[in-house]
């Protein structure tokens, strides 16, 4: 008898964690590799209905619980990262660690919900509950911790229509129209929003979701001419390569392939490889590798690669250029690095504690926007975790740059959704800065969009693959890469103002 008592009371005191972990199993079903991306629209029902209604303390742990498994599954490509080099209490730790820190966040944004809600305006609810969410992730988005990785606007890359909406208010306003639509859903069903309130709160989504959808179309994009064709190399050289045999190896087979493509396709004008394929050592003197130079003598193109490059007692994560006058090296230095891998503020300690191969935390941020010219055409290149921060990207095309490249190894991801979502995010950038955008990856996904974000072309997963194709040089203004992140400004001042006269409205 006291048994089944006490199953009761445990079974009543947590029931309501039930529906908020419904919701982040839902929800996981919007990203690769089903990608049903609409049931993102609705996913988050559960667990609105519940950090509204519950305690505060309560609504905490239920926005908690909500973002496990949610994290815990678009994270999970880390272990490929992790596990061939950490020792197993370590990789576990540091898994564990990073889905209770990110976990956290969803925590807070219950808990501030739910606060938000106590105010009983169910106009501002409907405001501020997709605005916290919006600053949620945008919160993830600042400092050396910054980690953007599984955002709920990704989930939206596939339809091409709604990642206007990006171009008007970056990424920022696809996870706020979609709490947003949801908010009101809930707040209709339990009859909070209803006459004057409701029109108003309806209009103001439906004002925000066409002027996404239709301001790009007054957008006219700038078709130019000229023609570029470009071979993208996908040499397929594994993490293990990379670590055991060094990287003069790597770039003979990269340098293979490079003459491979220009038998097939002579007119090329730019050849493109991945992140990190070879090293460069500025110590003595700024130089490119005599041989890379040679193949793009001796066939006339420009070659852009990453390169690993030590200049004086600093290392950077670099985007070098070969072009046809050689007066010096164009050189980018990546800027925003992956903590804790390439960036550490106590990276002897890091490193003296894990005795890896490899060294964590050395590099160097770099501080300057490059564009490079290739036929008198400006193009750009980031790097790798660079292509997730839309702030970041937007500074290339506000520089005048036709089309970004995202050079990468996503090798270390293996077979993972790792490497989909990678290069989905490049879908989301093309459309916030109506740019072309096309990522190269070592070992894939290789692929490309146009400047609304719609999917080009693509390569297989850990297979070696050669594209010669025209780049697209179509752009268009978007409000976005004028004015950057004033969406999530605005609703942050929009909090600001509102909660301390609602507070002390309710309180005289």
């Amino acid at each position: 008898m006291g048994k089944t008592i006490s199953t009761k009371i445990f079974s009543n005191r947590y029931s309501y964690l039930l529906p908020a972990f419904l919701s982040g199993i839902i929800v996981i079903a919007a990203y690769p590799p089903l990608e049903q991306g609409y049931l993102a629209w609705i996913a988050l029902l559960p667990l609105l209905g519940t950090c509204l209604k519950v305690s505060p303390p309560r609504a905490f742990w239920a926005g908690f619980i909500f973002g496990l498994p949610l994290n815990l599954y678009l994270n999970l490509y880390l272990a490929n990262v992790l596990f061939p080099y950490l020792p197993t209490p370590l990789d576990l730790t540091a898994m564990v660690c990073l889905v209770i820190f990110i976990s956290l966040f969803y925590g807070l944004f219950s808990l501030n919900a739910n606060l938000a809600c106590r105010l009983e305006k169910t106009w501002f609810t409907a405001l501020a509950v997709p605005s916290l969410w919006l600053l949620m992730e945008y919160s993830r988005s600042l400092g050396f911790m910054a980690y953007n990785v599984g955002y709920l606007g990704y989930s939206q890359w596939g339809y091409p229509a709604l990642l206007n909406i990006a171009a008007v208010f970056g990424y920022w306003g696809l996870p706020f129209l979609i709490v947003f639509f949801q908010t009101i859903l809930l707040l209709l069903y339990r009859k909070d929003l209803t006459g004057f309130k409701l029109y108003t709160v309806s209009a103001l989504f439906f004002f925000l979701l066409g002027t996404g959808l239709i301001l790009p179309a007054f957008q006219k994009p700038d078709n130019d001419n000229r023609q570029l064709l470009v071979a993208l190399i996908q040499g397929n050289s594994s993490s293990a390569e990379m670590v055991e045999k060094g990287k003069t190896e790597i770039m003979q087979h990269y340098l293979a392939l490079t003459r491979q493509a220009l038998e097939a396709a002579p007119a090329t004008d730019l050849v493109v490889w991945p992140e990190t394929v070879v090293d460069l050592d500025f110590r003595t003197a700024q130089n490119h590798i005599p041989a890379m130079v040679q193949v793009a003598e001796d066939n006339g193109v420009d070659l852009l690669y990453g390169a690993r490059v030590r200049d004086r007692d600093q290392l950077f994560n670099s985007i070098a250029l070969i072009t046809k006058e050689q007066e010096r090296i164009p050189l980018y230095h990546k800027q925003r690095l992956v903590p804790f891998v390439e960036y550490f503020p106590m990276e002897e300690l890091l490193n003296r504690l894990l005795k890896l191969e490899l060294l964590l935390g050395s590099y160097t941020a770099g501080d300057e926007i490059t564009v490079f010219k290739i036929d008198d055409i400006p193009l750009a290149g980031v790097i790798c975790f660079e292509s997730y921060f839309g702030d970041h990207t937007r500074l290339f095309a506000a520089e005048g740059s036709r089309h970004l490249f995202v050079l990468t190894n996503d090798a270390w991801f293996g077979e993972s959704i790792g490497l989909e979502q990678h290069a989905q995010a490049a879908a989301v950038r093309a459309a916030e800065m109506g740019r072309g955008v096309t990522q190269v990856a070592n070992s894939g996904i290789t692929i490309s969009f146009d400047f609304r974000g719609r999917e080009l072309f693509r390569s297989e997963k850990n297979a070696t693959a050669v594209f010669s194709v025209p780049l697209d040089l179509t752009t268009r203004d978007t409000i976005y890469v004028r004015y950057g992140d004033y969406f999530p400004a605005f609703w942050a001042v929009f909090l600001l103002f509102s909660i301390p006269i609602l507070f002390i409205r309710r309180t005289i």
